[in-house]
């Protein structure tokens, strides 16, 4: 008997000594600031990152579009096609393209590498549902600038201009790679629509 109540008391010593920890252990809530941290980290460094990398590329689009726009007022006023002011000397097509793209770059951002940017113009005479959407891009590959069509038409001719830029930064954003190219850039494409002026052509 004696050894019985010796066995049922230290268990019974044991039980008190592991409800004591319990209690202990459920009283404290020094760490529950971390684990809850640890639950919503994740989530919300994805809607951070998420929330960064749509900014910075609506970002990087709008500046594209704005360069775009405003190298192509010397189209819209025919400066660029009869070879006058900054454009005067300009004969070939080659020396046409080469000279908008130097526009464009001269009014387009620092961190936008114009050395990537291909420069595609389109003309019709008829009106803007003749003009077809341009290609930039096939197959995950970037068009070549030497082979792109560059028309910049003539007095009153309904123009497209497209500038196609492959975003290397697009590919290296944490959580979300925003990539569509083969190699991990991702394709923007800024364009403008206007008629040109109805300037004397002799």
């Amino acid at each position: 008997m004696a050894m019985m109540r010796r066995v049922a008391g230290y268990v019974l010593r044991k039980q008190l000594r592991v409800r004591r920890q319990w209690r202990r252990w459920q009283a404290d809530q020094s760490g529950f600031t971390a684990v809850e941290f640890a639950i919503v980290a994740m989530p919300f460094l994805m809607l951070l990152f998420g929330t960064i990398s749509v900014c910075l590329f609506y970002f990087t689009n709008f500046t594209l579009e704005n360069a775009v726009w405003q190298a192509s007022r010397g189209i819209r006023t025919g400066q660029f096609q009869q070879g006058e002011g900054s454009y005067s000397g300009i004969t070939s097509d080659e020396d046409r393209k080469k000279a908008f793209k130097q526009a464009l770059c001269a009014k387009a951002p620092p961190y936008i590498d114009c050395n990537k940017v291909v420069v595609l113009a389109q003309s019709n005479s008829g009106g803007f549902g003749s003009i077809t959407q341009p290609v930039c891009a096939t197959d995950g590959t970037m068009v070549d600038q030497s082979k792109a069509e560059f028309n910049p038409g003539g007095a009153s001719s309904v123009v497209l201009i497209t500038a196609c830029y492959p975003w290397g930064f697009g590919g290296n954003l944490p959580f979300f790679a925003l990539n569509n190219m083969k190699d991990g850039s991702l394709l923007m494409q800024a364009s403008v629509a206007f008629r040109t002026e109805p300037y004397p052509t002799d």
